[in-house]
């Protein structure tokens, strides 16, 4: 029996970061008894999409639609103790998706693994996300869509909210088998997130080199990610869907070109300092109510004054 890692996220916590070091040691990581499933990153996304339902007949192919089906004769080829998946979209499958990933990893123990930052942080990064992806909203009218949602069962939700993250996949995945692995606040050492990361796997760090992680999924300054919200507010929407706004307007203009610079880094608003807090509080009670591990520290989770602006 493998021991399978499922690391589902979520977005903005240092996955991008934890994934390039790996991608960039799959030798090593097989040594130390750990092996990527699937063997690439861009088989890899193809799962999540299959997995979350998002394949687009019109663009992707017969392969891409077939990638959940391919997962157990994957993980049978695994040679090693233990296999690991990464993808940070994985954290918004739903109940339904959820049961079908795991109907496809039957035989193997399974171990979910959350990375999870403060809010102050976050926020401002994911709306980030949202403008690589061809949306077209302030950061205020974001962060004011979120405050106002009653269900926090929508898509902004489901990429922010740990609470509802770790009680769907609790449902499935006993609590002492979900990992939840805090980013280090502000000032910490970076090596601290993998080296929390790692001690999940069993893996050693000093055996993986963080310059595989390169300069990662950079963030925006304030000016250039109010260029791209601009531009993406005068595209129709049919140029703003995954394809073709992935690579001409995420990979070649935002990434190749605005993140050249750098204007400041963008930050919410002091007024919304007490209900980030708020949410804060709600995710460690959770996580200690349902007695998942933690590698970390939980006090990670509360934003910091100087997050504000």
């Amino acid at each position: 029996m493998t021991r399978l890692f499922l690391h589902i996220g979520l977005q903005k916590t240092g996955t991008s970061y934890l994934q390039n070091v790996c991608w960039g040691a799959v030798d090593r990581l097989a040594e130390q008894g750990v092996t990527l499933v699937p063997d690439g990153r861009i088989e890899t996304f193809w799962l999540a999409l299959a997995v979350r339902e998002r394949v687009d007949p019109a663009h992707d192919g017969e392969r891409v639609a077939r990638s959940l089906e391919l997962l157990p004769g994957q993980l049978a080829a695994v040679r090693t103790p233990a296999a690991l998946t990464t993808h940070e979209t994985l954290a918004q499958a739903s109940a339904e998706q959820i049961e079908r990933l795991l109907a496809a990893c039957a035989g193997h123990e399974v171990h979910v693994v959350l990375t999870v930052r403060d809010l102050a942080r976050q926020i401002p990064s994911l709306w980030q996300e949202g403008l690589k992806a061809g949306r077209a909203d302030t950061l205020d009218e974001y962060v004011g869509r979120l405050r106002t949602a009653t269900r926090r069962t929508d898509m902004d939700w489901k990429r922010l909210d740990v609470s509802a993250v770790l009680r769907r996949w609790a449902r499935f995945v006993p609590a002492e088998r979900i990992h939840v692995v805090t980013v280090p606040a502000p000032g910490g050492p970076r090596e601290a997130l993998l080296e929390r990361y790692c001690s999940v796997l069993g893996a050693d760090p000093e055996g993986l080199d963080p310059a595989h992680a390169g300069p990662g999924n950079r963030a925006l300054g304030t000016a250039e990610a109010e260029v791209l919200r601009r531009v993406n507010d005068l595209l129709p929407q049919e140029y703003r869907r995954r394809v073709p706004y992935g690579e001409v307007g995420k990979r070649y203009f935002a990434m190749g070109i605005l993140a050249r610079s750098e204007s400041g880094t963008a930050r919410l608003s002091r007024e919304h300092e007490q209900w980030c807090a708020e949410v804060a509080t709600e995710s460690v009670r959770t996580i200690e109510e349902l007695g998942c591990a933690v590698a970390g520290d939980l006090a990670d989770l509360l934003p910091r004054p100087a997050a504000f602006g």
